[in-house]
C-alpha cells in the first residue's frame, strides 16, 4: 500500500520497580496459609486488674478506753453524806408508811451474866388487868396491854446458893404507854402484877414467895420488864444486894421471852 509503513514489532525497555522509597518497618508480614485472608490487627493492650481499696485504719483500731476519773477525798466524804441521808429518808418512810400496832424489834443487849434456867412460862391471853391488883388494875382497865408473859427462872451465885427470879413482860401499844406503866410499878403501894408463885401455878407450891424484897423494872421500848428474886433454902432479907444484882441481870431475858414461840 502506497504511503503504509511496515507492521513492525516495537521494541520496549521493560520497566523496572524501585523499591528504595519502601520503609523497612512498614515491610508487610508475609500470612500463613490458613490466615492469608484475614487482616492482621495488633493485639489490644493489656489491662491490670484495679487495685483493692485502701483499708480504713481508723475501723481496725481499737479505740483507746478513757480512764475512770479520780474520786477525791471530799467527793468520797460528799458520797458518804448522800448514802447517809438516803438511810434517814428511808427510815422516816418506813415509819409514816409501817402498819399501827407493829411489833418493835427487840433491841440489842447484852447476854446477863447469871445461868438462867426456865422452869415455867406462861401468857396471860386473858388481859393484864385479870392479873393485876390496886392502881396498876385500874390502868390496865383505862389502857389494856398488847401481850403478857410470866415466867420462873432458877439460877445460883458465885457461892453456890439457890435463887428463884420471877421475870414477867408487858407488852404496850407505844413506848408513851410503856413508861407510864412502868412509872407505876415503881412507886410504893401502887399494887403489881400476881407472878406465877402468887397465882399458885402448877409446880410451884415448894417454891418460895417473891414478896419484892429484890424487886426490879425497866423499859425497852413499848415492852416493861418487871423481875423479882428470893433465896430456894434459906430467908430473904429486904434489898439484898446479891439478888437486886441477880434481878437486874435477869430483866435481860425480856424481850427473848416475850418474843419466844407461842
Amino acid at each position: 500500500m502506497t504511503g503504509a509503513q511496515a507492521n513492525t514489532q516495537r521494541e520496549t525497555t521493560p520497566l523496572r520497580r524501585d523499591n528504595s522509597r519502601i520503609r523497612p518497618d512498614r515491610a508487610p508480614v508475609p500470612a500463613e496459609p490458613e490466615q492469608a485472608t484475614r487482616p492482621a490487627f495488633a493485639p489490644p493492650p493489656r489491662r491490670d486488674p484495679p487495685p483493692p481499696p485502701p483499708v480504713n485504719q481508723s475501723t481496725t483500731r481499737q479505740a483507746p478506753v478513757p480512764e475512770a476519773p479520780r474520786v477525791t477525798p471530799m467527793g468520797w466524804a460528799l458520797r458518804g453524806l448522800g448514802l447517809l441521808a438516803i438511810s434517814v429518808l428511808s427510815g422516816l418512810i418506813w415509819l409514816l408508811i409501817k402498819p399501827d400496832g407493829a411489833d418493835d424489834a427487840a433491841p440489842p443487849s447484852n447476854p446477863p451474866r447469871y445461868d438462867f434456867t426456865l422452869i415455867r412460862r406462861e401468857e396471860a391471853f386473858q388481859g393484864c388487868k385479870d392479873v393485876s391488883t390496886a392502881q396498876i388494875r385500874s390502868f390496865f382497865q383505862r389502857q389494856e396491854c398488847a401481850h403478857l408473859t410470866r415466867a420462873l427462872y432458877s439460877t445460883k451465885l458465885p457461892n453456890g446458893t439457890r435463887v428463884l427470879t420471877s421475870v414477867i413482860t408487858v407488852l404496850m401499844p407505844d413506848a408513851t404507854a410503856a413508861q407510864q406503866l412502868n412509872d407505876l410499878t415503881t412507886r410504893d403501894g401502887t399494887g403489881n402484877i400476881r407472878d406465877l408463885v402468887d397465882d399458885e401455878s402448877d409446880g410451884t407450891r415448894d417454891m418460895p414467895d417473891l414478896d419484892d424484897d429484890a424487886y426490879a423494872s425497866g423499859r425497852q421500848d413499848r415492852l416493861v420488864v418487871i423481875g423479882d428474886s428470893a433465896y430456894f433454902d434459906k430467908s430473904t432479907p429486904k434489898k439484898d444486894p446479891a439478888l437486886l444484882d441477880v434481878t437486874n441481870e435477869a430483866l435481860k431475858l425480856g424481850w427473848p421471852q416475850d418474843q419466844s414461840p407461842r
